[in-house]
């Protein structure tokens, strides 16, 4: 574990503690599994899914259990390959968080799934028509993905589609992240040494960054 799904979480629930609204997006776990991991950091988030501005979209839940149903602030989908329906969804989402005029944050956990079922250029094209949704309604887009079970290309493909790609890896019983680019932003050269801790990641700044390897 390289602390990605850590990263997504924690993204969203600093968001929703600015007052943004936020959408989990969970292509392998259900929506509480996800919602009991944030609260093991202290990202409680039930407060703000009763103010209606923290919301599940479940792509897992139902392949393993077809009697789980929707609630108030979870979205079931039938399963990861069910692209219409998680559109749909999404778009019903980010919409309602836009007329309220509240910035979105989304995160996306994990592309990997999708394809691992789907062919990859159907997941690029949906992602790509998906991710330019998002841009509309200026919202914020985190995506997650396992590097090194696709083809090259396909990571290449998906990381143009991005303003930005971040790496996060484990080495030797140390965790590092680096910046493979950023739109409009510096990228700090170099690997960052990190922290999972009972509070989620935290940053070790010591120092210059290591060069990476």
């Amino acid at each position: 574990m390289t602390g990605k799904s850590t990263m997504s979480m924690q993204f969203l629930y600093k968001g929703l503690s600015l007052g943004n609204a936020g959408i989990f997006i969970s292509t392998n776990e259900t929506a509480e599994d996800v919602r009991e991991r944030m609260a093991s950091f202290g990202w409680n988030t039930e407060t703000f899914e009763r103010e209606g501005t923290m919301k599940y979209v479940d792509c897992y839940g139902m392949m393993v259990d077809s009697k789980l149903r929707d609630t108030p602030s979870i979205r079931r989908v039938p399963s990861v390959l069910a692209f219409t329906n998680l559109s749909v969804v999404l778009s019903e989402l980010c919409g309602h968080f836009w007329r309220l005029q509240k910035t979105i944050r989304i995160a996306f956990d994990s592309v990997s799934s999708l394809l691992m079922y789907a062919n990859p250029e159907a997941v690029t094209r949906f992602l790509h028509v998906l991710l330019g949704r998002f841009k509309m309604l200026k919202a914020v887009s985190v995506l997650t993905l396992e590097e090194g079970m696709h083809p090259r290309t396909i990571e290449m493909t998906l990381q143009q589609l991005s303003d930005g790609a971040l790496r996060l890896t484990k080495r030797n019983g140390e965790r590092f992240i680096s910046c493979l680019g950023l739109a409009s932003t510096r990228c700090v050269k170099g690997e960052i040494p990190f922290e999972i801790t009972q509070k989620g990641i935290e940053i070790k700044l010591k120092g210059r960054p290591r060069p990476r390897r």
